[in-house]
């Protein structure tokens, strides 16, 4: 329950010791789970009856297998859900690739747009459409995910 941005300084600190400073490692090591994504993964495996683990633990499955074969398929919703939402977070960030990279080759799309209204010379029009290509990705998972989408974020709402 710490914000994002409590957490850069150590992140910055952490991986830069660990030499991943200007890498794509470390632009995404540190988001790779979310607080978010844990609770909602808890509230749709919760929403699965217990009597179904017991069926297949009398069929001799054991825990990994159960996790594999019968919870991950039935919380492909809830799954997808976060993904989007991890997505969509790492994707409209700004400052954490600001900081983690050096070189203009690894910086995000994000701050090139912000470097192209920089300046006396900025171009309203080039940043404008500079503005509805970085939509695009993000527009497009939201449009082919979004069953998924209300179909994860209220799984487990309801008992």
């Amino acid at each position: 329950m710490v914000p994002a941005e409590a957490t850069f300084i150590p992140n910055y600190l952490t991986l830069t010791g660990w030499g991943l400073g200007n890498t794509y490692a470390g632009l995404v090591l540190p988001f790779l789970a979310y607080a978010f994504g844990t609770f909602l993964l808890r509230q749709s495996f919760k929403q699965f009856p217990r009597e179904l683990y017991d069926a297949a633990r009398i069929d001799g499955m054991g825990h990994l297998r159960f996790l594999w074969t019968i919870l991950m398929p039935l919380s492909k919703p809830a799954l997808t859900a976060v993904g989007m939402y991890v997505f969509i977070t790492s994707w409209n960030m700004y400052f954490w690739p600001l900081i983690i990279t050096r070189s203009t080759e690894m910086q995000t799309l994000q701050i090139g747009l912000n470097s192209l209204k920089a300046g006396e010379a900025a171009n309203p029009g080039l940043v404008l459409a500079g503005a509805a290509l970085s939509v695009i990705p993000t527009l497009a998972l939201v449009i082919f995910g979004q069953r998924f989408i209300v179909r994860g974020l209220t799984a487990g709402a309801v008992k």
